[in-house]
């Protein structure tokens, strides 16, 4: 499917598909080829667009000498892999003698550092070792005359690749090769940065953004790319920087994933990571191309969400045919969706959004595609919703301009028995007198107790640094940040009621929970309600990664840039009658986020929120409990929980 989807038939004329000698002005490359699977689904659809075109005059046997002389390049740091592709691409042709191979094994480690193909963002070629050691010698030959693998700037036409998604974080580790110490991995890393800079790429995201940004450097203007990556790369803070190249450097960009976000207990397409993955394709611009923000439209983001997984060849095969023809009509009809259907049986539907550069692609993986385009606009200000159509009364604006955001839990301490970091030593609250004290913390998430707007704290402190000037000095920096207002970090939609919660006391802040801080207690309270309305818990599920099915994770760097209503701009009439709202209702309890659909407390929450932003009652309450029914509908928040689908057979999208 990836391979059909990068290479359509319209982006060569008739006479260079039939041309029988298109593998020697034309390069089909991986630089991360494992065992070759991407460059033979390639090198299989170039062969069967060169017959279809060609018909009787097709030269298959032409071409395949070709491809195996270089129009076909791969790469890989596994000797083993390097052989696997070779043989397996040679399998393909007929028994014909070609001389040798642009597919080769690279280092890692050694002398320099290196680090395997990321090399090529200093390099054209790099060293072949299999042929360098005299294993690697093509087919026909006596002797072996290239010892390097070329990978041209600019030079590629189609790129097609499963990268590694390896990175350097929560006991993961890039570079872990067999054979490698330590210290030689460490050396790697630090050239890994080096080679990348940081003008397309974050190490925190990981090695598959180092490889789409080397694609991007290899590709020629025109040229295509076809990518599997996590789904994280969609939606994380530390993919923005790619995003924003992808955005710059490409259009007709397709991102397809599948509407769960998981796998349906498959393998996932990259192995042993079992991470909820996307396929990216996309045009490289011609040279020095840019759409000016004036045009927007210039270079929207086609995103395709499928209802369930391609697991067979034959079906790929049609399913990229159909993704191809409903994101053309979403062209030819300027509409912003289009169901995707094999035959009259629907399997998905494409959207088309503009992006803001580098901001999450919140489309991806949506169902319903009313509630894509509600949730777009609402990010703007706007209610738009069928024949609903309103703008906020007050200024979006974000979190981080509204408060003053706490620092991560790695500054404020660790639990007992823990690693050491930060002032702290947190311990679980046992009885309840012990909520009341010095350095209590909102830590962890306990979905039991944690059901009432105002919750109590969950562990203590306990100095667990010195008495020198530099130890007091950060007692006092993470004391500062205390507050009663925190925001869950990694919101579970099918077990957790809050996104934001209230404490009646400062507290700190902690592993789940982040402190927000404002001089005004009413304001907290107010941000209370927005957040945890349905316009605040949609607003959040835009902007938080969707890894796990029903459930949303954003780091302290996401979180300050999730828009919000400019609270401050608020009347204070308006602000007190959401305080008395807030006192009302702060102690009963509330369901999990996936079912608000059936939570009255909820309903009254939507209420206030409502009034306090100037939306008016009527409709505007109908048209939020509609966005809310097909909210709970969507995978990505009931998360296939159990008690949340008997709830949603009561109340369906259909019915609304």
């Amino acid at each position: 499917m990836l391979a059909r989807l990068t290479i359509p038939s319209y982006i060569l004329s008739d006479k260079e598909w039939k041309d029988p000698f298109i593998f020697s002005n034309r390069k089909l490359a991986d630089m991360a080829c494992g065992t070759g699977t991407l460059l033979r689904a390639g090198y299989r659809r170039i062969v069967d667009l060169h017959e279809r075109y060609a018909r009787k005059d097709a030269d298959v046997s032409c071409i395949h000498i070709a491809a195996m002389e270089g129009g076909l390049v791969g790469v890989d740091i596994s000797p083993i892999a390097a052989h696997l592709t070779t043989s397996s691409l040679a399998s393909l042709g007929e028994g014909d003698t070609y001389g040798d191979t642009q597919i080769g094994w690279v280092e890692v480690g050694g002398q320099g550092s290196k680090t395997g193909s990321l090399e090529y963002f200093k390099s054209n070629k790099l060293v072949d070792l299999y042929s360098n050691a005299g294993i690697g010698l093509a087919s026909g030959t006596n002797k072996h005359t290239n010892v390097s693998v070329e990978v041209a700037e600019g030079m590629v036409d189609w790129i097609l690749m499963n990268p590694p998604y390896s990175r350097t974080r929560g006991g993961q580790s890039a570079f872990d090769v067999a054979g490698i110490s330590n210290y030689e991995r460490k050396q790697c890393q630090k050239r890994w940065g080096k080679l990348i800079g940081s003008a397309s790429a974050n190490k925190k995201s990981g090695m598959a953004a180092s490889f789409l940004a080397l694609a991007q450097l290899k590709c020629r203007s025109g040229g295509r790319i076809g990518f599997v990556l996590p789904l994280t790369a969609a939606f994380a803070e530390s993919w923005e920087v790619t995003r924003c190249m992808i955005e710059d450097s490409f259009e007709n960009i397709t991102a397809i994933t599948v509407s769960t976000g998981q796998t349906h207990r498959q393998k996932s397409l990259s192995a042993d990571t079992g991470m909820a993955e996307m396929l990216l394709v996309a045009t490289k611009k011609m040279q020095n191309q840019r759409y000016p923000t004036a045009c927007p439209s210039q270079n929207q983001i086609y995103c395709v969400t499928l209802h369930k997984p391609v697991r067979r060849d034959g079906e790929a095969g049609e399913v990229a045919r159909a993704i191809q023809t409903g994101i053309e009509r979403v062209k030819k009809f300027s509409a912003n969706n289009y169901p995707i259907k094999i035959g009259d049986d629907e399997i998905g539907v494409a959207f088309s959004f503009t992006p803001n550069q580098g901001t999450p692609w919140n489309s991806l993986g949506v169902l319903h595609a009313d509630l894509a385009t509600a949730a777009d606009t609402l990010l703007q200000g706007k209610l738009h919703f069928g024949e609903t159509s309103t703008c906020i009364g007050i200024p979006m604006t974000t979190i981080g301009e509204v408060f003053e955001v706490g620092p991560s839990h790695d500054s404020i301490g660790h639990p007992y028995g823990g690693d050491g970091r930060g002032v702290f030593e947190l311990h679980p609250i046992s009885i309840r007198s012990d909520e009341i004290g010095q350095d209590r913390s909102l830590w962890k998430i306990d979905w039991e107790t944690q059901q009432q707007l105002i919750v109590p704290p969950t562990h203590k402190g306990i100095v667990a640094v010195g008495d020198s000037d530099r130890d007091r000095k950060k007692i006092k920096k993470v004391r500062q940040s205390k507050s009663i207002l925190f925001y869950n970090k990694s919101i579970r939609w099918t077990s957790q009621a809050l996104l934001v919660a209230s404490t009646r006391d400062v507290c700190l802040g902690g592993n789940a929970w982040t402190s927000l801080q404002h001089q005004n207690i009413d304001i907290c309270k107010a941000f209370s309600l927005w957040a945890n309305s349905t316009l605040g818990l949609i607003v959040h599920w835009t902007q938080g990664q969707r890894t796990h099915a029903g459930r949303s994770m954003l780091r302290v760097n996401a979180l300050v840039k999730i828009p919000c209503p400019n609270l401050d701009k608020i009347s204070t009439e308006r602000i007190d009658k959401a305080v008395e709202v807030f006192d009302e209702i702060s102690t009963m309890k509330l369901r999990p986020a996936c079912q608000s659909h059936a939570d009255s407390v909820r309903q009254n929450i939507d209420r206030a929120v409502i009034n306090m932003l100037g939306l008016g009652q009527g409709k505007t309450l109908e048209t939020i409990n509609n966005l809310q029914s097909l909210w709970c509908n969507e995978p990505s928040v009931h998360g296939c929980n159990r008690k949340a689908l008997k709830l949603l057979g009561d109340i369906r999208p259909e019915n609304v």
